[in-house]
């Protein structure tokens, strides 16, 4: 019985979980070993009564674990490949301008991505992409759900205000 439920699970959170662990990082490998170190932590040390709190307990795993490989290496990589997501819808296009202007869009969203505090990407990412709940989120970030609607709001806000400071161009954050 718990062997198919962890099979169950792994088939159900693999992809989500490396996902934002990849976006995240920047690097499949360091994603691919974190993925696999979030599983066999989970294996070794959860008792879940309830199966609807697994997923959230799993992020938790992952997320604590991405922070401790952050704390570790010596030159933090880009966190996400493309935040545009998490406020607007991209069309497709080939217009080479477009495609131009597209990128460096992604490649600004990106920069600023990595001026924000850590907590802040994580919900922006597990809200706006993973579409986690505010109380998946509080449970996973060990928050309750008021902080949870205050950082968001306080992450999109931030955002928002960098996306304003550089719309001529990316500068060095003064």
């Amino acid at each position: 019985m718990k062997a198919q439920l962890w099979s169950e699970w792994f088939a159900e959170y693999q992809q989500p979980l490396y996902r934002y662990l990849y976006r995240m990082c920047g690097s499949r490998e360091v994603a691919e070993e974190l993925l696999q170190e979030t599983f066999y932590r989970a294996m070794l040390s959860l008792s879940i009564r309830d199966a609807r709190q697994a997923r959230a307990w799993l992020y938790k795993v992952a997320r604590h674990l991405y922070i401790d490989w952050l704390r570790k290496k010596t030159s933090e990589k880009s966190m996400l490949e493309n935040i545009r997501r998490l406020f607007s819808a991209s069309s497709r296009t080939y217009e080479p301008e477009t495609i131009y202007r597209q990128k460096e869009d992604k490649e600004r969203a990106e920069w600023i991505l990595q001026q924000l505090p850590e907590r802040m990407r994580t919900i922006l990412y597990l809200r706006e992409v993973e579409e986690f709940s505010y109380l998946e989120l509080a449970e996973t970030l060990s928050l309750s759900i008021e902080q949870v609607k205050v950082t968001l709001h306080r992450a999109r806000k931030k955002f928002r205000e960098w996306e304003k400071r550089t719309e001529g161009g990316m500068d060095d954050g003064g």
